[in-house]
């Protein structure tokens, strides 16, 4: 495995070499990139199935090899963000109810985190392919779990008003997560509270207990190797204790 390890760095690193060869762009300024560009008028069933397509025909200046690594990546690293975390252990610690929507909100939590972790390991275009695979596989999964309860419920829930709803909330927290966690914790409650607790009455001692969460469990993922990450996922979400 250490071996595999360490041939995965060596195709990665050589990657960025030949992008940097050739107008070599930051995740930032493909960020601005995006926000720059018109709001598409498209379904975002058919978005997500073109970004699909686009992801593995188009060319991006990445190693095939490395495609392939980032997408298994990718894929593995949203189904730990979606089910390796204790569901009811941190419903019950944040005071959150037993709900899809409570799933849903941790799930963009613990992606928002990897995500995190992740950012400043590639440049930007091998990032954006990792970030995108893992989105991609989110939405698909998102899909057939609402499909499901759908059907036991006996009405309709992945209509395109709930799913732009979804998809909205997913945007906003990504960016007030990332505002948040570069200021101090008033800043980041703040954050949690509008995107996790949609700007309803909290518990301090439970807004407490997320921004606690989530400093301590990036902590911990930026003490693992980059490589584990992502040969082996995250089997399971631990918090790095501050030092007394």
């Amino acid at each position: 495995m250490l071996g595999s390890s360490r041939n995965i760095f060596r195709r990665l690193a050589t990657s960025s070499r030949v992008l940097s060869n050739a107008n070599k762009k930051t995740v930032e300024d493909m960020t601005q990139e995006m926000l720059q560009m018109p709001v598409s008028r498209v379904p975002p069933t058919i978005q997500r199935f073109a970004t699909s397509l686009k992801m593995k025909f188009k060319s991006d200046g990445l190693d095939q090899s490395v495609k392939s690594i980032l997408d298994r990546a990718s894929a593995q690293l949203y189904y730990n963000c979606a089910d390796n975390y204790d569901f009811a252990k941190l419903c019950e610690a944040f005071g959150l109810g037993d709900y899809m929507s409570s799933w849903y909100k941790l799930t963009l939590m613990h992606t928002w985190m990897v995500l995190m972790r992740l950012h400043s390991e590639f440049d930007g275009k091998a990032y954006m392919r990792l970030q995108r695979g893992l989105l991609s596989t989110m939405w698909l999964d998102i899909d057939n779990r609402l499909g499901i309860v759908s059907k036991e419920l006996n009405q309709i829930m992945t209509g395109q008003n709930d799913m732009k709803h979804m998809h909205g909330l997913h945007l906003q927290t990504f960016f007030e997560y990332d505002e948040g966690f570069l200021h101090d914790d008033r800043v980041l409650a703040g954050a949690i509270w509008r995107c996790l607790y949609m700007n309803r009455e909290v518990d301090p001692i439970h807004l407490l207990k997320v921004v606690t969460y989530m400093r301590s469990t990036v902590a911990w993922l930026e003490t693992q190797d980059t490589n584990q990450i992502l040969v082996e996922g995250i089997s399971e979400w631990k918090q790095l204790r501050p030092s007394t």
